[in-house]
């Protein structure tokens, strides 16, 4: 018989699961953070719910409850070289939920600022991202996966693909 972790009162699929003590879910100022634009103190670890069980442990994400956004895009990157970067750009509009399925790497953000590093290597932990923030990924284990919750489909002209102009639409000098 599965086994939740503390974090959870009763299966997902059980009435209690939306009872008040379910805590995976997103806190309530989740909502109000993705409105606010461009620092990096609105970025939030984020705890998923784990179903602990001996054939294989279960975590689920849904959006609006476990993420401040409905779901629009789901992608992932693997075979990530040694020494390899990615990300190095910002979103204007869009928030993102950034979770290592395998292997770890580190996720850094800026705003211009200030510079956080969020180490992540569990696949019930992620780190929530706002618009405006300037991400990169880098220290990619061997074998990582790295699948980013996106709130919007792709779209290229919400993309800041150079630092200074970043700045600047931030209002800092570039």
């Amino acid at each position: 018989m599965a086994k939740l972790n503390d974090n959870l009162s009763g299966h997902p699929d059980s009435p209690d699961a939306d009872a008040p003590g379910f805590a995976a879910r997103v806190p309530d100022d989740f909502a109000a953070r993705v409105a606010v634009r461009g620092s990096v103190e609105n970025c939030r670890m984020v705890d998923l719910p784990r179903i602990s069980d001996p054939r294989g442990n279960l975590t689920f994400i849904e959006g609006g409850r476990h993420v401040p956004f409905a779901i629009e895009r789901v992608y992932y990157t693997y075979d990530v070289p040694g020494g390899a970067e990615r990300g190095g750009h910002a979103h204007r509009d869009l928030a993102q939920l950034i979770v290592a399925m395998s292997g770890s790497f580190d996720v850094v953000l800026k705003d211009g600022r200030g510079t956080v590093r969020h180490h992540l290597n569990r696949s019930y932990r992620g780190i929530f991202v706002t618009p405006m923030i300037w991400r990169e990924l880098d220290n990619f284990s061997s074998g990582s996966v790295c699948m980013v919750l996106a709130s919007n489909r792709y779209d290229e002209s919400d993309y800041f693909r150079d630092y200074a102009d970043y700045l600047r639409a931030q209002g800092l000098p570039g």
